[in-house]
């Protein structure tokens, strides 16, 4: 008899992650009452009001003087920050109403729920353009800048002087801090908008199946979440090969994207190294994506010493991969104006260059976003809230 009432399962057969096994199993008829919530249900509206009344207090904080506010360098529209474009009163007022609209939304559906009635319907779509605006307005491609720098100060800032000072000044400067609480509060209202939308529906607020779940249909969900996850993983590849096309070549001096003065003030400054050492990386993210949709991607293989052959957890594939989907997207969207207007600090008239590097983010990330979702849902097993779901799939 296994655990799961006595419904026949061969626990040590393999499943095929596109012909999926489909156990019979008998279809719930009526939503569980109550719903299943789980730690996320009960705990994402409580986030989301507590960063938005934090982040009207900074808002605060910044009006009063009392804290430095991250609206000063108007440079930093280039990588996406569009409230630096304007007066630094306007990103304050804008930061304060995102935080008091937020508090509000967020206090009405907690006490929606604590009086046991569905989340309303302006509810969800305001959960959902909270998520948004925070994302375009507090977001920006500086969040990559400072993720694709790290692993270049932890090399080669023992060889560069200063290097890594000047990495640790930028993480504790305001525009640092106000970045990462926007991407805090994108990540809180975007958990809590799915929570909603979910328990609007009525479905499970931890996994998001329906009353009406079948084996067959969590089957159809998997195979069709493994060809739109190639297709997603194609074209990030693709999209996150531009940019190493044009830093790679540095390292055998070839100027890409550089006329000769921004080419000779690039080797004064001792940054090709830095350039090179950023495409790298892009190409290292670009072969981590595959493992979205290959074996290798959801068990270590078996050659690699300690962890050979062990389960990848779900968590470490998609927290990572949605945060960097969220960074390129913010340098994607803020190469738009410096593609219209077409201006950018280096390059002279090899400046496309780095534009088209810049603009090839956008559709990377959205892929990136996509081929996450798509292996989040794939590999989604049985939920421990509400009982519903198939075993997750294994990989040979």
């Amino acid at each position: 008899m296994t655990r799961d009432g006595g419904r026949g399962r061969d626990a040590d057969a393999e499943e095929d992650p596109v012909h999926t096994h489909v156990p019979t199993r008998p279809t719930p008829t009526a939503p569980p009452a109550p719903r299943p919530q789980g730690w996320w249900g009960r705990w994402s509206l409580l986030l989301a009001l507590l960063w938005s009344a934090g982040t009207a207090v900074l808002a605060l904080g910044w009006s009063l003087g009392v804290l430095a506010h991250p609206f000063a360098d108007e440079g930093a529209v280039l990588m996406g920050a569009i409230l630096n474009a304007f007066a630094p009163g306007v990103g304050i007022a804008v930061t304060a109403a995102v935080g008091v609209v937020g508090a509000a939304v967020a206090a009405r559906a907690l006490r929606r729920r604590q009086a046991g009635d569905p989340p309303s319907r302006s509810g969800v779509a305001l959960a959902w353009a909270l998520t948004a605006v925070v994302l375009v307005t507090m977001v920006h491609g500086q969040l990559l800048a400072m993720l694709g720098y790290l692993p270049v100060v932890l090399t080669l800032g023992w060889f560069t002087p200063g290097m890594q000072a000047a990495y640790r000044r930028a993480l504790l400067s305001p525009e640092t801090v106000f970045l990462v609480s926007g991407v805090l509060g994108t990540l809180a209202w975007g958990a809590a908008a799915l929570v909603l939308m979910r328990a609007r529906r009525a479905a499970c607020q931890v996994c998001g199946r329906r009353h009406d779940w079948t084996p067959a249909a969590e089957g159809a969900l998997r195979r069709r979440a493994l060809r739109v996850g190639r297709v997603a993983v194609a074209v990030a590849v693709v999209s996150a090969l531009v940019y190493p096309a044009a830093r790679i070549p540095w390292l055998f001096g070839i100027p890409v994207g550089m006329d000769e003065a921004s080419w000779a003030l690039l080797e004064a400054e001792g940054a090709r190294a830095t350039g090179v050492a950023l495409g790298t990386a892009a190409v290292v993210g670009a072969v981590l994506m595959l493992g979205l949709v290959m074996a290798w991607g959801e068990r270590v293989p078996r050659w690699l010493p300690w962890l050979g052959g062990r389960r990848v957890p779900v968590a470490a594939a998609v927290a990572p991969a949605t945060v960097v989907s969220i960074a390129l997207l913010s340098v994607g969207r803020g190469a738009i104006p410096t593609a219209l207007s077409g201006t950018f600090p280096v390059g002279g008239d090899q400046a496309w260059v780095h534009i088209a590097a810049l603009l090839a983010m956008l559709p990377w990330g959205l892929a990136l976003a996509v081929a996450t979702g798509a292996y989040a849902l794939r590999r989604r097993a049985e939920c421990a809230a509400c009982g519903r779901g198939l075993p997750e799939p294994a990989r040979r």
